[in-house]
């Protein structure tokens, strides 16, 4: 039988208080938690007497809901990441930030924390807490993000030593920022780039790395305020309007009119558009059609042999100038193609190689043959594709053995030069 006089043990953990005298706040209950402690404090008499109290929604089982049209995302964002003070809560909302916290506390999201003044709630609140389930995925997917960034900058890092030595532009675009929307069309860029993928605009560039081509229309200024070389973007199909390097006695043909541009020196930047039809006329007697890389070579050849039709090709040559380039090559009797003896050039000697009718004669030139200076040797991603196009059978095939043979690029314009007058003397005899 139990002694009345017998104390009770008080128990080893406090309870949460229900305050339902608080009442002036439609939809959200009052009730103080817990201490961490575990016990609240006591008056003379032993009972507890709370100081802090919460504000949460009436059902605190109903899962948290966000009010729609409440909050932008990045303000949602904030809110539920972590517990906050009132006073940065007040500062990022302004007036409008008891009637948010109220709101948000009705639909679930958030507990508003008050001091006690004995049975009533201090003005203003003194913290506001997110749920913890919003908490909890919100910290979910920031640690994905961060995740996220990390894989892409690592990525970034393994693309920029791959193609640094054709796009050296292109690899300190990837070394220079963080931002990951930003680094991901920076890396999907450098990797048509690496494997040597030509889209046919803008839009289709888009369209192929996000699904629709609305997703951003501007990505060409945005690669070029990275620092991506303008050759970059012509290689990957984004000029808008790209350009065609002509000399010699070359006659250009369009709606309009035609200009003769043998009375000028070259090469000459034309700028293509879509909405005009261009014609390339070339003498009736031309041995040969040169089609070169290296501009500063395309121009000593157009001042020591005025006489030579000369393309420059800026690059590696989109549609439009390739179908120029073409056009051209029908009226001589043989097609030179000169570029750097890189990973770089032998894919601009093949995109244009493969693109002559057949029965073409031509000859792809090797600068390598020439005398040259040794460079730095060809990382691994250059070795394996040029490994790849070593494989053909044809003078690309040739062309690019010969690269791996030395083993390091050749784009140096006094080698293109000797090189040049070599070619020219042999097939023009």
């Amino acid at each position: 039988m139990t002694n009345p006089n017998e104390d009770i043990p008080e128990p080893e953990q406090d309870t949460e208080i229900a305050l339902t005298w608080i009442r002036d706040h439609p939809g959200l209950t009052a009730y103080a938690p817990v201490p961490a402690s575990g016990r609240f404090p006591r008056d003379s008499r032993n009972r507890p007497r709370p100081r802090n109290a919460r504000l949460r929604r009436a059902d605190p089982d109903l899962p948290p809901t966000r009010p729609p049209g409440l909050l932008s995302d990045g303000d949602w964002a904030w809110i539920i990441r972590t517990e906050h003070t009132w006073s940065s809560f007040a500062a990022r909302f302004g007036d409008q930030a008891y009637p948010i916290a109220v709101a948000l506390a009705q639909a679930g999201c958030i507990t508003i924390g008050h001091n006690l003044n004995g049975s009533s709630l201090v003005q203003p609140p003194r913290r506001v807490y997110p749920h913890p389930d919003l908490a909890a995925g919100e910290n979910e997917r920031r640690n994905r993000r961060r995740d996220n960034r990390t894989a892409l900058q690592n990525q970034a890092v393994e693309l920029a030593s791959m193609i640094v030595d054709d796009w050296p532009g292109v690899a300190q675009a990837l070394h220079g920022t963080d931002n990951p929307e930003r680094l991901g069309w920076a890396i999907n860029a450098a990797l048509d780039l690496a494997d040597g993928r030509i889209h046919d605009s803008v839009r289709a560039f888009v369209q192929h790395h996000a699904g629709h081509t609305k997703a951003r229309d501007d990505v060409h200024h945005l690669l070029a305020d990275m620092g991506f070389e303008p050759e970059a973007l012509s290689a990957l199909g984004l000029a808008r309007s790209p350009y065609i390097g002509l000399g010699g006695p070359i006659q250009l043909h369009s709606a309009g009119g035609f200009l003769d541009l043998s009375v000028l020196p070259g090469p000459h930047d034309i700028r293509l558009s879509p909405h005009h039809q261009l014609r390339l006329k070339l003498p009736d007697n031309a041995e040969s059609l040169l089609v070169i890389e290296n501009r500063q070579a395309a121009e000593t050849i157009c001042d020591i042999r005025p006489s030579q039709p000369v393309v420059w090709c800026h690059g590696q040559p989109p549609d439009a100038v390739l179908a120029l380039i073409v056009q051209a090559a029908h009226q001589a009797t043989v097609t030179i193609i000169c570029t750097d003896a890189d990973l770089g050039g032998v894919r601009i000697a093949a995109r244009i190689h493969d693109e002559l009718p057949a029965g073409t004669a031509v000859h792809v030139v090797d600068v390598g043959a020439a005398e040259h200076d040794a460079g730095r040797l060809f990382n691994t991603h250059s070795r394996v594709r040029l490994q790849q196009l070593a494989a053909r059978t044809d003078q690309i095939g040739t062309f690019a053995q010969h690269c791996l043979d030395r083993g390091y690029p050749i784009e140096q314009e006094a080698t293109a030069r000797a090189a040049l007058r070599e070619a020219l003397s042999s097939v023009n005899r």
